[in-house]
């Protein structure tokens, strides 16, 4: 028997394993070469780790990788396409399930935001949102800032980088009608209850 003969019954035997370990246990053995066409890395604006899905305010990078999912029956590898830089996907990509997260993206790519953010590490910046319950919850705004009580808030942006903190207001379209920095909204938030003032702490996300 011919080398060449033994090595196609090796093959064979090879992927005659992998098919069945597959098709019961859900995984492809590391002896057997995978078929990837999809390039290691690229750049998103959007991205989904396997469940519900992000969306970014500007382009970052993401590697390929491939992720042991369980389920009944067993388990197979899914290929997902996950960040690179971990503390640059928590500022600028946001949950879209998450309504009031929307509004952090829309200030996330004003440029001067962008120009302001760019002279620190995205660990050492945090962008927030109040709960959108909370705007929607009648008086609250009202109550908070009596100055716009004419007007429709749908979003109230919290910016703090090392140096700066910036509060952005927005109307229900999620465009920026106010721009103030953070001393001069606390002077105002002096003025509501502190009930209400704990209640926009704590609902801060």
């Amino acid at each position: 028997m011919n080398k060449k003969f033994i090595a196609l019954i090796i093959l064979a035997a090879i992927l005659l394993v992998s098919w069945f370990t597959y098709n019961y246990y859900g995984y492809t053995p590391k002896s057997v070469i995978e078929n990837i066409t999809e390039p290691e890395f690229k750049e998103v604006t959007e991205y989904s780790p396997g469940g519900a899905g992000y969306a970014c305010s500007k382009p970052i990078k993401v590697q390929r990788q491939r992720k042991l999912v369980g389920h009944m029956g067993g388990s197979t590898w899914e290929t997902h396409y996950l960040p690179v830089n971990p503390d640059e996907a928590n500022l600028f990509c946001h949950g879209t399930w998450i309504e009031e997260y929307e509004g952090k993206i829309t200030v996330l790519q004003k440029p001067e935001v962008l120009d302001l953010i760019s002279k620190y590490e995205p660990k050492d910046v945090s962008i927030k949102a109040l709960e959108f319950a909370l705007i929607k919850s009648e008086g609250f705004v009202d109550r908070l800032l009596p100055q716009y009580k004419n007007r429709e808030i749908g979003c109230i942006i919290i910016l703090e980088t090392p140096n700066e903190k910036m509060v952005f207001l927005e109307d229900e379209n999620l465009e920026t009608f106010e721009q103030m920095g953070y001393k001069l909204f606390d002077q105002q938030l002096d003025q509501v209850s502190p009930a209400d003032k704990q209640l926009f702490l704590e609902n801060l996300q």
